[in-house]
C-alpha cells in the first residue's frame, strides 16, 4: 500500500468468523488504529474469512515505513486473534490529501 492513497485491503483469517465483532489493527509509527465491522465486507467459505477493509488518504498518510496487522474476533465469549503480519507503505513525493 501507499502513503495518501485510498487502498482496498484483502485480509484472510482461517475461520469463519461472519457475524462475529471483528477488529483490525495496524501498528505503525507506534501508534494504533482499529477498525471495526462497519468498516468492513466480509465473506466466509469453506472456514476462510475474506475481508475487506478500505482504508481513507488520512489514514494511510499517517502510516510509514511498515505497519503491523492484526485481526482479533470475539463472539459468544469466545476470541480469536490472527498472527501478526507486516505490511510494506510505500512512499509518496506529495504530501497531504489530494482533491479533484
Amino acid at each position: 500500500m501507499k502513503r495518501g492513497t485510498t487502498p482496498t485491503l484483502t485480509l484472510t483469517v482461517d475461520a469463519d468468523i461472519v457475524g462475529w465483532t471483528v477488529y483490525a489493527s495496524f501498528k505503525t509509527n507506534g501508534n494504533v488504529y482499529t477498525f471495526e465491522n462497519d468498516r468492513m465486507q466480509m465473506t466466509a467459505e469453506d472456514d476462510v474469512t475474506t475481508i475487506l477493509l478500505t482504508l481513507t488518504q488520512e489514514e494511510t498518510l499517517a502510516m510509514r515505513g511498515s505497519a503491523e496487522v492484526q485481526i482479533r474476533a470475539i463472539k459468544d465469549g469466545i476470541a480469536i486473534a490472527t498472527d501478526i503480519q507486516r505490511v510494506d507503505v510505500g512512499r509518496i513525493l506529495k504530501e497531504g490529501v489530494i482533491d479533484e
